[in-house]
Parts: C-alpha cells; structure tokens; sequence
C-alpha cells in the first residue's frame, strides 16, 4: 500500500514539473510558436505543412513527455487569432490531411496544433504555423483566350482525361457577387467545353469547374464592354486620315471591313482618340501606313481588332510603327503623352521598329502613362537587323508601365527594349511586365536582346512566356539584359526557352541577374522560319502544359490549343 502510494505521489510530481518546464517554453520553434495564453502540459512542437495540388499534409512533433493513447486536434482557419475556424480534425497519429473539397482554392490558410486533453492531463499548449499556406488546385481548364469572351458570355474549354470525365457544373462569381452554379450536359462534358451565357458586359468574374466535390480549375476573366462610336466610317467612301484629323479628344473612330490607308505620316496631334474595327476582327479590317506619330501634350492612341501593315507601295523612307514628337515642326520640344494601347492587333513588316521616343532634347523630355500590347501578334520588323534601333526605342521617355500580355513576337530585329538615357529618379518606379507571350525568331546587332536599361530605376518581371530561336541573325550581347540600377527587382519565371542563344548555334544567353524560378528549357521543335506555334500536337504530358504560375500551359494563349 505504501509502495502504490509513493509511485503516485512520483508520476504526480513529474506531471507537475514537465507543467512547468513546458508552460516556460513559448518560443519559436522550427517556425512554430505555442500559444501563451494556454499553459499546458505536453506541448507537441515541429508543426509543418506540405501541399500538392488538391491537398495539405500536415505532421507534427510528439511532445517530449507522451503517453499512450494520446489525440491531437488540428485547426485550419482563415486568420492568424483562429477567430474563423474553418476545419478542425482529431487524430491519434503524429498527421492530418484536408483535401479541396473542404478548403477553397487559392485562400491563404493557417494551422494549429494541441495535445487533448487526457485523464488528469489538460489540454496542451497550441503549436502554431507561422506561415500561411493555400491549395492551387488540378488545372484542366485550358487558357482562356480573349477571342472567347464577348460582352455577354464566355466560351470555355477544358482538356479530357480521367478526372473530367465526372464534371458535373461550373460556379461563375461576378466580383463583389453571388455564386451562380451552371450545370454541365453529358454531351459537353464529352466535348469539354461549356459555352456560359447571361453575362454583364465589362464586369470581372471568377470562375471555377467542379466534378462533384472536386475542383477541376479555377480562372478569372472579365467580359468584353460594348464599344460606342463618334464616327464610323467605310473603305473606299471615307478617309481615315481626314477622320483622324477631324477627330476631338477622346473619339473613338469606328472602321467598317475593308482596307485603309495612310500614305504618309499621319499626326495625331495633342489629342488621345481610339480606333477600332467595328467587327473587332483584324482580318477583314486592315490599315496599310507608313507611321502614327503622336504629337504634343495630351496625344495618345489606341488601336483595337485592326491589322496594320507598313508592307505597301509609296515611300522609300523606312517605316515606324508609331512615333513620339513634342511639336510637328520642332519634334524634339518636351511633352507629355497620354498612353499607348494595342489590343487585337496584327502589326507587321515595318523596317525600323515598332515603337520610337527618343527625340527629346534632354532625359525626361518626353513621358508617357501606359504602353499596352495584349492579344495581338507582332512580326516582321526590321528583319535584317541593321538600322541599331531596338523594337521599343524609349531612351528619352520616363513611362509608369509597360504590358505586353498574351501576345506573339516573332521576326523581329535587334533587341526589345531600350531606355539606355540616365533619366532623372522617377516619383513611382516604373514597371515592365512580360507575361503569357511567346516569341520566336528576335534580335541581333550585338544588342541586349531583353532590356538595355542602364542604372535607370526599374521593376522588371517576364513570366509564364516562351522564347526560341535568337538571334534572327548576327550577334548579341552574351548577357540578355543590361541594368545597373540599385535596387531594382528583375524577375523571370515560369518561362521555356531553346535555342536561346546569343549566336545562332552559339552559346546561351546569359540570365545573371534575374531572380528565376520554375523555368524549362523544353525544345518544342521550332525552326527561325516557324509561324505557327500551336501546342496542338505535343502529348498532354508535355510540361508546356502545366508550366505556368496557376499550373496551366504557358506562352500566347492562341496557341494553346
């Protein structure tokens, strides 16, 4: 009897200073703090989360005074106090796993971990991830291309397999409203592809494809908007210069199908005006024209759904797509630009560049807001690379930001962006953002085939695109981008690139430099002389396919598939 009651009086002692040790150790540990609040006995520690598509794992360290039988209660909740639990689950083994079918996609979470409590033991202190996580989620949707939304509905497309076999609807969340759930038919589960009706025009929505449960994609896209006209006019009855010149600012210009031309260099003077094709298809309304210039303070242009060709009789001058002046008469007087916008546009053999600013007589003389190219292809300038222009001529021009997105460059001379000229430091640093593109077949003439910028102020990022075949001809620079600048943040990720060279055959581009994550160097077999990039026909394996920053296929969408 005496001997029980010794044995007791021992175990009763040891609970009572293991409290103690414990209730003393609320530091981080392995990225996890205990929660100070709750002294208690038996803390488990090491706590950590690892993540695959649809899943998160979590394990964790038994405390160091364990017993049998002991459970563990893991929490999942939207903010770092748990005052939004989401999931809680027990277990009786050092893991735990939530699936997409419990957490949302693309939501940060956080997690906790405690002993329960047991006979005459307490609950223990919470072990807490300092560190969010959040499931991406399979992606079977293929990419959204811009030609499949009108402002009303949306056509969308997702690869066959075993997993989408069992669609069974899609959820459309206009922002800032309420969930829609859209069936899915039998038939278009085969055909994988849903054509979503109903729509708001201009408004941004989510969207995501479930298999029951199971999330099979999420996206985002917003709907067209429905364009209004101050003129519209007709090929071969209206000029488009006398448009252009009669014009107030803010017009937009509407261009019934047909062919238009420019034949000399056609100002468009201290006004921003839009043109546009009516159809909003650039192959049955095309403009042939030897140059755009704006000109002067307030001067802008966008251009949308048009095919604009420098290819055509009637002059020898060499051809820019678009240039900056400050005055028609002295180009190179300070000025002050609105922005420059190109959407569904084709814009093809001019023999200098596509874009020129560099008349200003000092650094910063000429700025501008937004330079945008998105949907469009680009291809066939300056193909013999000898004029020593780079595609985007901007050494005297201070920018906010530069968009190129779902685009294709391909023939093109020399190397893309140059703003070379020390301009003075910025009020905001500009931007340079590269993302879902594709180019094949570019620079030469010894240039830096990416961005010449100097020790200028910049924030660079080139993401989710492909690049192939360099130079076109000659030389470049064995480092793809040049900048000095301290501070600046340059990105490339999730990008593929081949033959990516500084000669041709030669040795690869040098990237040094460039904070670069998830690239591959995947040859998809293109030559300099190829002109169609679909992805067609590689296997679905291929990881071109799942290469990009929500795991889906990388590059100009309009090859996708």
């Amino acid at each position: 009897m005496e001997k029980i009651k010794y044995n007791t009086l021992v175990f009763l002692t040891l609970i009572f200073v293991v409290s103690l040790h414990l209730a003393a150790c609320n530091k981080s540990v392995d990225g996890n703090v205990s929660d100070p609040s709750k002294s208690r006995s038996f803390t488990p520690t090491n706590l950590s989360v690892k993540t695959s598509k649809d899943s998160a794992f979590f394990t964790w360290t038994a405390p160091l005074f364990s017993i049998n039988n002991m459970t563990y209660t893991v929490d999942i909740a939207t903010d770092t106090s748990f005052s939004s639990i989401v999931y809680s689950v027990v277990s009786d083994t050092m893991n735990a796993v939530a699936t997409d079918s419990i957490l949302q996609l693309n939501t940060p979470y956080y997690t906790r971990v405690r002993v329960n409590p047991y006979t005459i033991l307490a609950a223990s202190n919470y072990c807490v991830s300092t560190h969010s996580f959040k499931l991406l989620g399979f992606q079977f949707l293929k990419p959204i291309r811009d030609f499949d939304i009108t402002p009303t509905s949306l056509l969308l497309n997702w690869y066959l397999n075993e997993n989408t076999k069992g669609v069974t609807n899609v959820v459309v969340t206009p922002s800032g409203g309420v969930p829609t759930s859209v069936p899915v038919s039998a038939s278009e589960v085969n055909a994988g592809s849903k054509s979503i009706t109903g729509l708001v025009a201009g408004k941004k929505y989510e969207l995501q494809l479930f298999a029951g449960k199971k999330s099979m994609g999420i996206t985002s896209f917003t709907t067209q908007t429905i364009p209004s006209y101050n003129a519209i006019i007709t090929a071969g009855v209206d000029s488009l210069a006398a448009a252009i010149a009669a014009a107030a600012d803010g017009d937009v210009i509407g261009l019934n199908p047909g062919t238009y031309t420019l034949a000399s260099a056609t100002p468009i003077l201290q006004k921003t005006i839009t043109i546009r094709s009516v159809s909003n298809n650039p192959s049955d309304t095309k403009i042939l024209s030897r140059e755009l210039d704006l000109v002067g303070n307030g001067a802008g242009i966008s251009l949308i759904g048009i095919d604009v060709s420098g290819n055509y009789s009637g002059t020898s001058y060499g051809t820019t797509f678009l240039q900056m002046f400050g005055d028609q008469t002295t180009i190179s007087l300070p000025a002050t630009f609105t922005n420059i916008k190109i959407d569904n546009c084709t814009i093809h053999d001019y023999s200098r560049c596509i874009i020129r600013g560099n008349y200003g007589t000092n650094a910063n003389d000429f700025k501008i807001g937004n330079i945008t190219i998105n949907n469009s292809q680009i291809y066939n300038i300056d193909q013999v690379s000898t004029t020593g222009y780079y595609q985007f001529v901007l050494d005297k021009v201070q920018f906010n930001n530069i968009s190129f997105t779902k685009s294709t460059f391909y023939n093109l001379g020399n190397g893309m962006i140059s703003m070379s000229t020390q301009l003075a430091a910025p009020t905001l640093i500009p931007n340079i953002n590269i993302d879902y593109c594709t180019f094949n077949n570019i620079g030469g003439s010894g240039k830096y085939l990416l961005l010449d910028a100097k020790a200028n102020l910049l924030n660079y990022n080139l993401s989710n695109s492909i690049f192939a075949n360099t130079p076109i001809n000659g030389t470049l620079n064995t480092a793809a981008f040049r900048s000095t600048g301290v501070g600046n943040i340059f990105t490339f990720s999730n990008n593929n690139y081949f033959k990516f060279t500084s000669s041709i055959g030669g040795l690869d581009l040098v990237l040094t430099g460039l904070l670069q994550a998830n690239d591959i160097t995947n040859d998809l077999g293109w030559s300099p002389s190829t002109t169609n990039f679909s992805l067609a026909a590689l296997p679905s394996s291929n990881s071109i396919f799942s290469a990009s920053s929500n795991n889906g296929t990388i590059g100009d969408p309009r090859w996708a598939y």
